[in-house]
């Protein structure tokens, strides 16, 4: 497992936190073989999971727009509340379709505080 795909802990509850930051699809790092860790985690995880998702100065193609809808289809029914940081410009519009798609309703913040707080709230 990697560092990208973990467990933390804020005001006592137990967050999944998804750390896509600086990926994109022409890296060494694969853009794939992150989401498919972080979804054998979350469907492995439970119920009622709280998913913290940071996007932070990444990018992605179509192919993974396809995966992150797909994936957050799979993962709805097991998670309670899921947010994410990173959104401004083109991701508004991805994040929608997402949210239209999978009808998560993942909630974007400016920083990862603002987001754990409303998490754990």
């Amino acid at each position: 497992m990697s560092d990208r795909v973990k467990w933390i802990e804020h005001k006592g509850k137990q967050i999944i936190f998804l750390d896509y930051t600086k990926l994109n699809p022409r890296d060494g790092e694969s853009f794939i073989d992150v989401l498919d860790e972080a979804k054998e985690f979350v469907l492995a995880a439970g119920n009622n999971l709280l998913v913290l998702v940071d996007i932070r100065n990444s990018y992605g193609d179509s192919k993974i727009t396809k995966r992150l809808k797909q994936d957050g289809k799979l993962e709805k029914p097991q998670i309670k509340k899921e947010a994410v940081v990173g959104i401004s410009g083109a991701k508004e519009i991805l994040l929608k379709g997402i949210n239209l798609f999978s009808n998560i309703g993942i909630t974007p913040f400016k920083d990862l505080e603002e987001a754990k707080d409303w998490l754990v709230k």
